[in-house]
């Protein structure tokens, strides 16, 4: 009995002081106090002693920020330099709305650093929201162009249908718009709520440019009907896939109506998505 009993008595306290270092290890893992604000006011020297330390790079904030991501939102680029470049930070780590660092420096234009972050494994193709759908919706050209020269994919579609071409024409950049569908962008993509680039760009108050695109949008389906025709009366012969960049936008009189179609008109069903960027303009 008394055996048993002291048995007992040491199992328990092998469980105790277990639990206890487990609590030590996770006090221990836990990053300073002043991490956050240190991060918030950019400062490197005391960020990099905490990292020599043993802070945890990729700690989320009470906000659901990892460290990387809140300095980008904070403007402090010298802790952003510091933990881009450290060994353990996830580079590909997401937020509470699933988003990525890469996103946060495309929705920004920052280039250089979007690239750099490419270089060290950065993810520029992902399910979902796109860096490619960031950089569009504010119409940051040169980190779109990079982007495209990583393989971002064109077309590709967020969780409720919306393309890059859509955003670039919320955004209302013709620049970027010109930029998306020469490198091949589908014009008549519609998402799930039935809204094409044309009603992303009314939407948002850019009638100069959605009435450009209805009118590349009605050219490109009379062309693929017309092929269609063709194929029915000449079977055997080869697809025609008309070619939306041969539609010059500088010949659409800014100021007319689209062929056979009304200036477009704000829909009742307003553009939106999963992701609070777009609803909240976060970045402005």
């Amino acid at each position: 009995m008394r055996s048993s009993l002291s048995a007992t008595v040491i199992v328990r306290s092998w469980a105790l002081g277990l639990a206890m270092a487990f609590l030590c290890v996770a006090v221990q893992a836990a990053n300073p106090a002043d991490w956050w604000v240190d991060i918030a006011n950019d400062r490197v020297s005391n960020v990099k002693t905490m990292l020599a330390q043993g802070a945890d790079p990729n700690e989320l904030s009470s906000k659901g920020q990892p460290a990387i991501m809140q300095a980008i939102r904070d403007g402090a680029w010298g802790v952003y330099d510091v933990l881009a470049a450290h060994r353990k930070t996830s580079l590909n780590a997401i937020n509470i709305n699933r988003e990525t660092p890469l996103m946060y420096l495309a929705v920004l234009g920052e280039t250089k650093r979007a690239k750099d972050l490419i270089r060290r494994g950065a993810m520029v193709n992902r399910l979902g929201w796109t860096p490619l759908h960031y950089a569009a919706s504010t119409g940051k050209l040169e980190t779109a162009r990079m982007l495209i020269a990583n393989k971002a994919i064109i077309d590709a579609p967020a969780p409720d249908g919306t393309t890059p071409l859509m955003m670039a024409a919320h955004s209302g950049s013709e620049a970027m718009v010109r930029l998306l569908l020469d490198h091949g962008a589908e014009v008549t993509t519609q998402n799930l709520q039935k809204l094409d680039a044309a009603d992303w760009a009314v939407n948002n108050k850019h009638v100069a440019l959605a009435t450009m695109l209805e009118t590349m949008i009605d050219k490109t389906l009379k062309q693929r009907a017309a092929a269609r025709q063709g194929e029915s009366q000449a079977p055997g012969s080869g697809n025609i896939a008309p070619d939306i960049r041969a539609i010059d936008p500088l010949e659409i009189d800014a100021g007319a109506t689209a062929p056979e179609r009304n200036v477009p008109q704000v829909k009742t069903d307003k553009p939106s998505s999963t992701s609070p960027y777009f609803d909240l303009e976060r970045f402005k």
